[in-house]
């Protein structure tokens, strides 16, 4: 790489680091796939290590949940005995996709949570704290529900990408 541009591409990967952690991801694991997506050819975990000044063990735990998240594939070359890998070249799919999941492991916390509490309510007491927690959890409820068709309008959606 132009060594002009070295400093550039690392407050990109920097930036993606911060971003990323921002949303409760891995600072490190989104590190990675930025050096990946602004490398102009798939790189080994010892590169990767390199690059981030971490361990090799790092890289590869973390290359395994990029895996899992499509985010980055192995690519194979002919002379090449070591994995490869190349960024999957969409980050706002991937982006979404994180969001997606986040958000909605914690609306099955809050419906879990709702439907305990609803449960335990005492069916037959109407005092005056009772009837305010009995409102909040259907406006709870009410918002859940926004929620939820809010995002599956979003679920929806095509797929944006960079290709388009």
């Amino acid at each position: 790489m132009n060594k002009n541009l070295e400093p550039l591409r690392d407050e990109l990967i920097g930036l993606a680091g911060t971003i990323g952690e921002s949303l409760g991801l891995n600072r490190t694991v989104c590190q990675m796939y930025a050096v990946l997506y602004f490398s102009p050819e798939p790189l080994s975990p010892a590169a990767i290590a390199r690059d981030l000044r971490v361990s090799k063990a790092n890289v590869s735990i973390n290359l395994k949940k990029l895996e899992e998240w499509n985010a980055v594939r192995r690519v194979w070359r002919k002379g090449y005995v070591r994995s490869l890998y190349q960024a999957n070249d969409e980050p706002l799919q991937i982006i979404m996709d994180r969001l997606e999941f986040g958000i909605g492991k914690r609306l099955a916390l809050v419906q879990t949570t709702l439907n305990r509490v609803a449960s335990k309510l005492p069916r037959n007491n109407f005092d005056s704290h009772t009837r305010l927690l009995r409102k909040r959890l259907k406006e709870m409820e009410n918002l859940l529900q926004h929620i939820t068709f809010f995002l599956g309008k979003t679920t929806g959606r095509q797929r944006l990408s960079r290709k388009q």
